[in-house]
């Protein structure tokens, strides 16, 4: 009798033991689906439809369903069934994922993923922060709400035959070119104004074109953004120093600098993107 209410207890302690691990799985899975995205400031709505999953995050990073953040980057969207593939193309970037693949491919270069593309309900996920930011936008996430910041800066239309820029990503110092032009930006100081809650931002480079104009488009973790204007000091030599400051709050600090330069009507197209 001793045995057989000790099997009985240790039977209850099992099945209460897996019930609680069970529970417990479930409900992080739950809270890993809990994600808020926005793109351009507005919050983009999921699960409308029993065709529109919610993105949810895996192993650190945030998968979302494929057609939705392509179409709002602007990009024409494919997907191949028996390779198993995803394709994306728009505003002079084509960009090709594959299903468990680690490497994805931008516009013919391969690049290493954190987190595959995969079927989720039968649905397609890709990474949001990877496929974001090779068409250009700044990714920022905000832990406390778990909530995702796409911003898209604006850029202007080619013309018919004409190819834009690829926006590359690199680190301050490292040069930019296009067309004639070539361009480099090597510090940021920041400087804070006595008796205030502002800072000074000045953005130093140089350039091989005299009198040349940039506006530069500074954005923080939020995805808030302030605008620089630069301009090359004509010197003797062959390089310009290029110097422009802009006064913004304690607050903002610049993660991310976009460097346009003026293109057809007064407007301005990208062509660079450093991490800061």
């Amino acid at each position: 009798m001793k045995n057989l209410k000790s099997r009985a207890f240790r039977f209850v302690v099992y099945t209460t033991l897996l019930c609680m691990l069970f529970l417990s799985t479930t409900l992080q899975s739950i809270a890993s689906t809990n994600v808020k995205v926005y793109f351009n400031g507005k919050l983009m709505e999921f699960g409308t439809s029993a065709n529109d999953p919610a993105p949810y995050i895996k192993e650190g990073r945030t998968l979302i369903p494929f057609r939705r953040i392509f179409e709002a980057l602007g990009m024409d969207v494919g997907w191949d069934p028996v390779l198993r593939m995803v394709t994306a193309k728009g505003n002079g970037i084509e960009m090709t994922l594959y299903i468990g693949g680690k490497i994805a491919i931008v516009n013919g270069e391969e690049k290493e993923l954190d987190v595959p593309a995969e079927i989720t309900d039968d649905r397609t996920f890709v990474p949001l922060r990877f496929v974001s930011e090779n068409c250009g936008a700044v990714v920022a996430w905000d832990d406390s709400t778990k909530s995702v910041y796409i911003t898209m800066p604006n850029n202007i239309p080619s013309s018919p035959g004409e190819v834009l820029p690829t926006v590359e990503r690199k680190s301050l110092g490292s040069e930019f070119k296009y067309k004639d032009l070539a361009v480099s930006f090597d510090e940021i100081i920041i400087e804070e104004i006595e008796k205030t809650n502002d800072v000074k931002i000045t953005v130093k480079g140089k350039t091989n074109i005299e009198d040349s104009t940039f506006i530069l488009e500074l954005y923080n973790a939020s995805g808030r953004s302030v605008k620089v204007r630069a301009f090359a000091i004509p010197s003797q030599s062959d390089t310009h120093k290029v110097v422009g400051s802009v006064f913004v709050s304690k607050s903002f600090v610049p993660k991310v600098m976009y460097v346009t330069i003026p293109y057809i009507d007064e407007r301005y197209i990208r062509i660079g993107m450093y991490d800061l």
